[in-house]
């Protein structure tokens, strides 16, 4: 399918679906918009039972690119103290496939209703040691100490956040020195590309279904303003991943 018939086909899908959730679903988006609880239920449900299937293939690509660069950055690794890793957004659990053996973790997310779906998954990866887990807005994790982590991991979370700017700067807080973090996400496509427009004609609605979700934000250039001694982004555009969401990122920032 060449990008001009793949661009209006999704526009047409985006026109349905604002129409759609202006008439038939107009009680579902009235829920979503104005209950915590239930955007919490629904996209965890969601991101794990459809989403997630929808997009595993690709997903996994990008999770599993991400890993092996970071396994690159680490070096060898022979010592005998665990690797102290926080993961900001577990979601369903998708990354503790990729952790190494002697993986001590923290995890931190604002949505509760994930934490059953990762334990689930959890059970399955025993070479990764579960800490703590915290509930909380990663934008303010008071709860754990200064430079206490050698990596932070961070995929398809930061469009979610509350302020990109202020969980970069709690990332940098919590690394220890020299300490990694591996980001993978999606952003905003040249503003000068039609494909942006369609990111912003969707956003409205797609903030809604997805729990806060920005499909609008340029993370990378938040990254690199975050004042990391390193920095390391990749651009890719997985064709196997839907469109307004197909401009990603992997990145490799050092404290």
């Amino acid at each position: 399918m060449d990008f001009n018939m793949e661009f209006i086909i999704y526009t047409a899908l985006t026109i349905l679906a604002w129409t759609l959730s202006l008439s038939w679903l107009l009680p579902l988006v009235t829920i979503l918009k104005f209950s915590k609880t239930c955007r919490n239920k629904w996209f965890s449900w969601i991101f794990v039972k459809v989403v997630g299937p929808l997009l595993n293939h690709a997903m996994t690509k990008m999770r599993k690119q991400a890993f092996n660069r970071l396994k690159d950055h680490l070096g060898d690794r022979k010592r005998k103290a665990p690797l102290e890793i926080l993961e900001i957004g577990i979601g369903g659990g998708a990354n503790l496939q990729f952790y190494p053996e002697n993986s001590n973790l923290t995890v931190v997310d604002m949505n509760p209703s994930f934490l059953t779906y990762f334990e689930e998954m959890r059970q399955k990866h025993p070479q990764v040691t579960l800490k703590k887990a915290v509930i909380t807005m990663a934008e303010d994790m008071h709860e754990i100490d200064d430079d206490s982590f050698d990596v932070v991991i961070c995929t398809y979370t930061l469009c979610s956040v509350v302020s990109v700017r202020s969980v970069l700067d709690e990332v940098k807080r919590v690394l220890k020195p020299g300490g990694k973090f591996l980001c993978v996400e999606h952003i905003l496509y040249p503003s000068s590309s039609w494909n942006s427009m369609l990111q912003k004609f969707a956003n409205a609605l797609w903030t809604i279904y997805f729990n806060g979700c920005t499909l609008t934000r340029k993370t990378d250039e938040e990254i690199r303003k975050t004042g990391f001694t390193d920095v390391a982004i990749d651009k890719h555009h997985p064709k196997d991943m839907w469109l307004v969401v197909r401009s990603q990122i992997i990145g490799i920032a050092t404290k």
